[in-house]
């Protein structure tokens, strides 16, 4: 990463601390470069976690659990307060569970985020969050079929969710952040890693609005794919975790941590 651009996230950041009295536990780089698969002219999509003063969370009145920074064309940065983050890791939200297990990290708590990995593992529901992806995969690649181009980087958007698919299904617990070690870990087909990677090498060198003709063996592999894991999650089983108590007890152990 550019090195003035990670100090003026970090700039940013700190920004939010001190303005609006909170502390930053997890900040990282989410989107496609989280992903690892951005175009040179990619925004970054800071994403962070936050902790308001105790006081806060004691008061009647209702307060925004959502910090909306900065949206332009090079930055995007979003943060989610602790409460929210922990009511989602309790329902087994994909996009959390990708925040804390994201390689591109501006800001860490060790200890914190750690407790964090360690509840979004108890709650993990392997079948709500395939429902998420497959979701992702069944939208965009109707975006896809329905013109005679698409932008490359929509591709990219049905092969990660088509990747975390098969991760799950293999080995039942949450993919990786990076695309490619999720790929690799799952093992597609052949020719299907080769147009892969032929398509990456693309991707990389393009911009963001970069478009591509219908790539036949690949839509063939997403209506292939989507229609198995259909299948599959109809006769999927989970026991789901309720042990909420755990939930509140982390809530009030990080705060005390936090604010000591």
């Amino acid at each position: 990463m550019d090195v003035n651009i990670k100090k003026s996230i970090l700039d940013k950041l700190h920004h939010i601390d001190q303005t609006h009295e909170v502390k930053i536990l997890l900040a990282i780089e989410s989107g496609s470069r989280g992903w690892g698969f951005a175009a040179e002219n990619a925004d970054y999509d800071c994403r962070f976690i936050y902790v308001h003063k105790p006081k806060r969370y004691l008061s009647v009145l209702e307060f925004d659990e959502f910090i909306e920074h900065e949206l332009n064309e090079t930055y995007d940065i979003k943060g989610y307060d602790l409460k929210r983050v922990l009511k989602y890791i309790m329902k087994s939200q994909a996009t959390i569970n990708e925040w804390l297990s994201s390689n591109m990290v501006y800001i860490k708590n060790e200890l914190i985020v750690a407790r964090l990995n360690e509840l979004a593992t108890d709650f993990f529901n392997p079948i709500s969050v395939s429902h998420h992806y497959l979701s992702l995969a069944r939208k965009m690649l109707v975006e896809i079929t329905e013109a005679a181009e698409a932008k490359i980087k929509k591709y990219f958007y049905i092969l990660r969710p088509i990747a975390n698919l098969n991760y799950i299904h293999q080995y039942r617990k949450m993919p990786y952040m990076e695309y490619d070690k999720t790929l690799d870990a799952t093992n597609p087909p052949y020719d299907i890693f080769a147009a892969i990677r032929e398509l990456r090498e693309k991707k990389v060198s393009s911009l963001e609005h970069d478009k591509i003709p219908q790539h036949t063996l690949l839509i063939n592999y997403f209506n292939s794919e989507i229609s198995r894991f259909e299948s599959i999650l109809k006769e999927m089983k989970y026991e789901k975790n309720t042990n909420y108590d755990a939930i509140d007890e982390a809530f009030m152990l990080i705060i005390e941590e936090v604010w000591k």
